[in-house]
This record gives structure tokens, C-alpha cells and sequence, in this order.
């Protein structure tokens, strides 16, 4: 009898027992859980390093391009005897350090190039740039891709500059107040024109930037707001000659600071590993001056341009060109500009 009521009892309760079981959340035990977390947390890594961005942390990266050429001409129409060698080289670092909300970015690129030509005898100097920026971006926590920015640049030359002549050449010196002097160089002689670490151009900023594209296939940034630069020179002269008359002019440089509206944009991006490419443009109009000058209003504008496309041949090999271009008014009263097409082996450092 007990055990036909326990079994009754038993059928009466199994719809209930299954359906409470049924109802019961699944059991992980807590290294399951922590396993699950970190398998999820894996995954959004993955997916935000496909994407391109980059994750909280540092972010390092160092690397060295040497570049050389050698061409010889013997009695060739129109051509000197004799040979040409031109070698180089670029360092491209970057720190960058990104944490939550919080962006900091630092670049530093530096370029040297000798060239040697039968018409001079000694090595001179084609390129020779030493660029530190560092931006801090602050992305507001609504709208990620605004926000308050500061930024900093420093930018030089490494080695000092001459002028050198293949024949003799009369020089008119110009200094900063407009007097001129004119002066006799030999052919060969190298004549001082800066030092190193001259000019100095030194850059602050600071407003508001917006970031639409943060992807490796494309990156697009633009800041806006209050900018000031600082030349500092050694009583170094750039070369400003005038076509028209038969002396060559070289002008004193001259200290300067300026304080007005800045506008930035950079824009790159890269496309199957192989081809990487980048734009920028900055704008400083200038609203405060302490220069001397007769120059005014929007004569006053910095401009600073940039092109770059890098193609890589091989693990170790890469093909870049290198555009840039820049007004600095109160420096030199005219565009700088420098081409450069380098076929460069490449290693990376970190």
C-alpha cells in the first residue's frame, strides 16, 4: 500500500518538478564564466582591430628607410662628366597612447638626403627635416568622434647649410633692416648659410577637432582653433635670388612670433597592406604679429601642404613619394617646395 502511494505521489509531481526545471537558469561555474567573458572580450578586440581602430594601451612603432643612387655621364650632349650619388635616409616613430575617452598621439619623422653632381665637388645637403608633433584628444562621451584638442610641434633642420657654386658668383647680402652688401664667393667654397638647428619653428594649438573616419582603410581629422608660432634663428639667411639681376640674394632670417586661427585637416589611409597614402593641409591666419614688416592682412597666412604614397615592393622594400610644400611669410616671402621619389629599403625597429 505505501508503495502504491509513493509511486502515485511520484507521477502526481513530475510535471511539476521538470517544468521548475525547465524554468531554472543553466549553471556555470565561475572559471566557465570567467572563460566566457574573456572568449567575448577577445572577439570586440578582433572586431575593433579589423576595423582599424586602436586599443586601450601603447602603441609603438619605429622604423628606417635607406635610400642611395649612383648615375656616371661620359660625353654625353648637354651633360657634365662625370658622376652623380645621392643617399638618404628617414626615420618614422611613433608613441601613441589611447585610454578610454583620452587620445594622445606623438610622431616624430626625420629626412636627410646628400647629393653629390659633377658640377659641385662636395657632398650637399637636399633634404634635411627633423618634425616632433603631439596631438591629446579628448572624444566626448555622447559623440565619440568630437571633442577638445591640444597640440604641439616642433620643427628644424639637423645639419647646417651652405651655399656652394660650381664657378665663382657675386652675393648680395640683405639684412633684416634692407641694407645690402655685396660680397665674392669662389667656386666650391662653402658658404655659411644657417646652422643646425636653424630655423627653429616652434607650434601651439588648441579648439575643437572632429574625427568622422577612425578605420585603417581611412582616417580623417580635422581641427579648428586658436593657433601661435615662434620662429627662432642664429642670424642664419636664406637664398631669395632674384632671376633679373646677376648677383645671387641671400637674406638675414629674423625671430618672430604670431598668434591667430588655425585650420588642420589629415586625411590617409591604406589599401591591401601594400599601398599606404596621406594628405594634410594646415592654415595659421594671423591676427597678432611682433615682425617688422610690410607685410599685411592675408600676406601675413602660413601654409603648410603635404603628400605622401608609400607602395611596398617587398617585406623590406617600398617605393615613396614625398611632397611638400610651404609659405612661411615671414621667412621666407615664398613657396618652399620638395619632391622626392625614394626607393628605399625599409626594416622595422618595433
Amino acid at each position: 500500500m505505501h508503495r502504491v502511494c509513493a509511486l502515485s505521489l511520484a507521477l502526481a509531481l513530475a510535471p511539476t518538478l521538470a517544468a521548475a526545471q525547465d524554468d531554472q537558469p543553466d549553471f556555470v561555474p565561475g572559471k566557465d564564466v570567467a572563460d566566457a567573458v574573456a572568449k567575448k572580450d577577445g572577439e570586440k578586440a578582433a572586431a575593433a582591430e579589423k576595423e582599424g581602430a586602436q586599443p586601450d594601451g601603447w602603441q609603438l612603432a619605429l622604423s628606417l628607410g635607406l635610400n642611395s643612387s649612383f648615375g656616371h655621364s661620359s660625353d654625353v650632349v648637354g651633360q657634365p662628366d662625370g658622376g652623380t650619388l645621392q643617399f638618404g635616409l628617414v626615420i618614422d616613430g611613433s608613441a601613441d597612447y589611447r585610454k578610454g575617452q583620452h587620445d594622445w598621439q606623438n610622431a616624430l619623422t626625420i629626412t636627410h638626403q646628400q647629393t653629390k653632381t659633377p658640377a659641385i665637388d662636395p657632398f650637399v645637403k637636399t633634404g634635411d627635416e627633423f618634425n616632433l608633433r603631439s596631438i591629446y584628444l579628448y572624444e566626448l562621451a555622447d559623440i565619440r568622434w568630437l571633442g577638445p584638442f591640444a597640440r604641439a610641434r616642433f620643427q628644424t633642420a639637423l645639419l647646417p647649410g651652405y651655399l656652394v657654386r660650381g664657378e665663382d658668383a657675386r652675393v648680395r647680402l640683405i639684412d633684416v633692416d634692407g641694407n645690402a652688401t655685396s660680397i665674392g664667393i669662389a667656386a666650391q667654397e662653402n658658404y655659411p648659410l644657417t646652422s643646425a638647428f636653424e630655423p627653429f619653428v616652434m607650434r601651439q594649438s588648441a579648439g575643437a577637432f572632429a574625427r568622422p573616419y577612425d578605420m585603417k582603410t581611412l582616417k580623417l581629422l580635422v581641427t579648428a582653433g586658436l593657433g601661435a608660432q615662434e620662429v627662432i634663428t642664429q642670424g642664419g639667411r636664406a637664398v631669395t635670388d632674384d632671376d633679373t639681376t646677376p648677383a645671387i640674394e641671400v637674406t638675414e632670417l629674423s625671430d618672430s612670433q604670431q598668434l591667430g586661427a588655425e585650420v588642420e585637416v589629415d586625411v590617409s589611409g591604406a589599401y591591401e597592406e601594400r599601398l599606404t597614402w596621406g594628405a594634410n593641409a594646415n592654415v595659421l591666419f594671423p591676427f597678432l604679429t611682433n615682425a617688422d614688416t610690410d607685410l599685411e592682412g592675408l600676406e601675413l597666412t602660413n601654409v603648410e601642404l603635404g603628400l605622401r604614397m608609400g607602395y611596398k615592393l617587398a617585406k623590406w622594400a617600398s617605393l615613396d613619394y614625398v611632397l611638400s610644400a610651404k609659405r612661411l611669410p615671414l621667412i621666407v616671402d615664398v613657396w618652399q617646395v620638395q619632391n622626392n621619389l625614394l626607393l628605399s629599403a625599409a626594416f622595422n625597429l618595433l
